[in-house]
């Protein structure tokens, strides 16, 4: 089946360009979304292949010191799987695979960097990378213990309203220091925005939001060896970014504590 895509793009100056785009997409069912896993699960004979469709529109270039890219884009979920709670003839509760409903992302990404150089051999860079995004639900139902909840508005799981890198990198000579810190905002595991987890699993509930803070450092001997020596999570944050339900878990998969890279290249 095609799936179809449409580029554009046009640059009245060479200092920016205009461009816009849009395609179709699919998610197509796994075996897992049709076989049933036991006996108190069945699946929708009329389940069907999620679909959408992303588009964008942005602008880009780059005059004297300064270069950007500046992305507005929309992302239409239509058919996602999930699970919803049906009874039987018997009036026996059985679990119910199908296509729950469908979710729209709308958001921005900003990228800026500028570039200087100060003297003769000082030379200076910043830039910022930020994604801005509005994942909601906007027409959909899913299980929650005996009962079949509306979740329309709810945030998307996984999906943080807020991503972004901000650093910067200079340079002497033959020495260069730069600095990375990363924000990725709050979001939760699961479809129905747990707060608090429920008793004897972390497998849903809140994530919180986190900042780090990496360093790196370099100096270049000549131009077949450099050396370099990096710090991850400088401040030695505690955080994690995922609650997952397989292996190993459930729980939280706590992320890497601060640690050290030497490089020789």
């Amino acid at each position: 089946f095609p799936l179809f895509g449409l580029n554009l793009s046009y640059s009245p100056s060479q200092y920016f360009e205009i461009y816009a785009g849009a395609s179709q997409a699919y998610r197509p069912m796994l075996f897992k979304d049709l076989i049933p896993a036991s006996i108190y699960e069945k699946v929708d004979p009329n389940i069907r292949d999620s679909k959408g469709y992303n588009a964008e529109l942005g602008l880009r270039g780059s005059y004297a010191f300064l270069r950007w890219d500046l992305t507005a884009y929309l992302l239409d979920y239509k058919n996602r799987f999930g699970t919803l709670i049906q009874t039987d003839d018997a009036g026996e509760f059985y679990t119910y695979r199908t296509n729950i409903g469908n979710s729209r992302s709308l958001g921005a990404e900003i990228f800026i960097q500028a570039d200087w150089m100060l003297t003769h051999q000082i030379g200076l860079s910043l830039f910022t990378s930020t994604a801005f995004s509005h994942a909601r639900y906007t027409n959909a139902m899913i299980k929650s213990g005996n009962d079949n909840i509306n979740i329309k508005g709810n945030k998307v799981e996984s999906a943080p309203d807020l991503i972004s890198r901000n650093g910067f990198t200079i340079r002497y000579s033959k020495l260069s220091f730069s600095g990375l810190y990363s924000y990725t905002g709050a979001t939760f595991a699961d479809a129905l925005n747990t707060v608090v987890p429920p008793a004897g699993t972390g497998a849903v509930g809140h994530v919180p939001a986190y900042g780090l803070l990496d360093l790196n450092a370099g100096y270049r001997f000549s131009k077949l060896l450099e050396a370099r020596i990096s710090m991850s999570n400088a401040t030695d944050k505690k955080y994690f970014t995922k609650r997952p339900t397989f292996y190993p878990g459930p729980g939280i998969w706590p992320s890497d504590r601060r640690n050290f890279c030497f490089t020789i290249m």
